[in-house]
Order: structure tokens, then C-alpha cells, then sequence
């Protein structure tokens, strides 16, 4: 998800028509991703990484599709995995179809639909060919808090957002008892630090509302953004949370 204040590669950098993020190491580049635009809008994400490539075509105002390839060695070798489809209105979106393509047959995976409150979502409703997958967003009265609950699953998702509506910290509870938690500071109103405690523990509290962490977090990493005047992200600096030691950069190099 993209939230207000953090850098959103899906749309075009100014007037850059591609965005390359890449790692050095040992004195060698490695890229990582590798965003395409046209007409302010990304037509084409290659994801080295994970062999992925991403192809937009854009129907009309309010549907575009993304064909999505697996490559190995070379991109050259693409295969045609799946294909969304996307429709939305006023750059909300409202249903999303995936349809997966094996032996040059097409199957549909699921329809998504989405509703909203406003602006802000509330539901999302997955259809499979044998079943139904239901997320509820629960937003608070002063929007200042969203509950994601996945429905029939132990999964839950706990934002919490300041007055001005960025985003300061996320609860991921993917069992009973067990937490990852996010931490968020901003600088002029773009996002400079993530501090992720992946593996926390957690009790209820017997009086009142609300979650007591307990225990220490382990293997907890911070993020720090760096942008330039122009408010485009340059560089990410990730660093051992406890030691302040880098573990690794990733740059971003924009081109016209």
C-alpha cells in the first residue's frame, strides 16, 4: 500500500521517463528494479530480483491491465504468466480481475471488489472459483485508526495515523500472541525513517483497551529515506537497529 508522505514509484518522476534502483557491492552494481513511464503513468516494471516483468496497457481513463512474465537467465525469455485487470474511477479502485495462463489456457484466479466509505475502503471482497475471501477495513470515527481483518483467517493489520494523515505505525498480527510492528518519522512530509520489529510478543490487557508488547525483539532493522531537492528518493540506508551498523543501501538513478 502507498500512504501520504511515502515516495510512489507507480507514478512518473517528473518529467524521467525511467527510475533504476540498484545495490553496490564489493565495488559491482546490481539492479535490482527497473520502472519505465509514459504520459506520467509507469508502463513497465522489470523485477530482476524475483525474474518478474510487469507490462501496463491502458484501456481508457478508468481500465488498465498488467501482463505479468517469468523470466530466468534473460528477460528475452519470457514467458506469459497472468494478466490483471484493473478499473477504477477517480484513482479509486474498484474491481480488479486476475486470470492465470497455463499450457495457453486462461483460468480465472479471483474478482476482486472493493467498497468505500468516501474515500476511504471498507471492504474487499475476492471471489474464487470454490470460495470467498472478505477483508474489512474498520476505521475509527476521526479516521485515526484502520483495522484490516481477513475474514476466517488469523490475520489482522492495525494502522494507526496522525492528525495530519500520515502513517506512524503498523501492527501485523499473524497468530494469537505474536506481532510485527512498524515504526514511522517523516521529515517535511515525506517518509525518512521505518524501524521494523518483526517478531514481538504480546498479551491483551485485562483492564481496558489496547495490547502490552512483552519480551525484546530481535533482528530489528531501521530504514532511513534520503531524498533530493526535488523531493525524489536517491538513497535507502538500512541499518541494524541496535548496533547502527549498514547492512545494506539501495540507490535510485533517474533518466530522461
Amino acid at each position: 500500500m502507498i500512504f501520504k508522505g511515502h515516495f510512489d514509484l507507480l507514478k512518473q518522476p517528473l518529467d524521467f521517463t525511467k527510475t533504476t534502483i540498484y545495490s553496490i557491492e564489493e565495488g559491482k552494481e546490481f539492479i535490482h528494479k527497473e520502472y519505465y513511464y509514459l504520459n506520467g503513468k509507469v508502463i513497465k516494471i522489470i523485477n530482476y530480483l524475483n525474474g518478474v516483468l510487469s507490462e501496463y496497457q491502458y484501456l481508457n481513463d478508468n481500465d488498465f491491465e498488467i501482463r505479468f512474465y517469468l523470466f530466468e537467465e534473460s528477460i528475452t525469455e519470457k514467458k506469459l504468466d497472468s494478466i490483471k485487470k484493473i478499473s477504477e474511477s477517480n484513482g479509486i479502485k474498484l474491481k480488479e480481475n486476475l486470470t492465470e495462463i497455463r499450457d495457453g489456457k486462461k483460468t480465472t484466479v479471483y474478482t476482486g471488489t472493493y467498497k468505500y466509505s468516501g474515500e476511504y475502503l471498507i471492504e474487499e471482497n475476492y471471489i474464487y472459483p470454490d470460495s470467498k475471501y472478505i477483508i474489512q477495513h474498520n476505521w475509527n470515527k476521526d479516521k485515526s485508526v484502520c483495522e484490516v481483518i481477513h475474514i476466517d483467517e488469523p490475520e489482522r493489520v492495525k494502522y494507526t495515523f496522525d492528525k495530519n494523515g500520515f502513517l506512524k505505525e503498523c501492527l501485523n498480527f499473524q497468530y494469537e500472541g505474536s506481532v510485527k510492528k512498524t515504526e514511522y518519522e517523516y521529515k517535511d512530509n515525506m517518509l525518512f525513517k521505518l524501524i521494523e520489529f518483526p517478531h514481538l510478543t504480546y498479551k491483551k490487557n485485562l483492564i481496558g483497551k489496547g495490547l502490552k508488547i512483552m519480551g525484546k525483539a530481535q533482528f530489528m532493522d531501521e530504514i532511513e529515506h534520503y531524498y533530493s531537492n526535488d523531493k525524489l528518493l536517491k538513497k535507502e540506508v538500512v541499518k541494524d537497529y541496535e548496533t547502527k551498523e549498514i547492512v545494506r543501501e539501495t540507490y535510485y538513478k533517474y533518466e530522461k
